[in-house]
């Protein structure tokens, strides 16, 4: 079973001065090694995260993210339907403290009854039924 990534988690990865930096590099480097579940990530967490790293880290480290999501074996980006956009519609107005984006992470994951998101952002623990890992760990073992 898949795993979901927040931006925040590839952000972190990709920036040397973040305070999640370990646990990013830590975590994304297990997906990418096979020792962590695969990462579903959104298309509209691909889209935010290279437009936060291209605006804080630049093109360089922006285009090098975009190439390790897309060669990335155990990385997978899926393209959220209509659906999980009209879903976050109503989750993003239930939990005020998600962001749209988040919202589109959770719509995805009900749909897909994917439970688990490595990420850093302690506003998805008041979704039940979705598991945030802040570190490297594999749930499934």
């Amino acid at each position: 079973m898949p795993a979901l990534l927040d931006t925040n988690v590839l952000f972190a990865s990709a920036s040397a001065r973040d305070e999640y930096n370990e646990p990013a590099l830590d975590i994304v480097r297990g997906i990418d090694h096979g020792e962590l579940p695969e990462a579903h990530v959104t298309n509209y967490v691909v889209a935010e995260t290279l437009n936060l790293c291209r605006e804080k880290l630049g093109p360089d480290p922006a285009a090098g993210m975009l190439d390790r999501l897309i060669e990335g074996a155990h990385f997978e980006i899926v393209h959220a339907p209509r659906a999980d956009f009209n879903a976050a519609q109503a989750i993003f107005r239930r939990y005020p403290d998600l962001s749209f984006v988040d919202a589109t992470i959770v719509a995805y994951a009900q749909r897909t009854d994917t439970e688990y998101l490595y990420g850093f952002d302690d506003d998805f623990d008041a979704v039940p039924d979705l598991t945030r890992l802040e570190t490297a760990i594999d749930p499934l073992r």
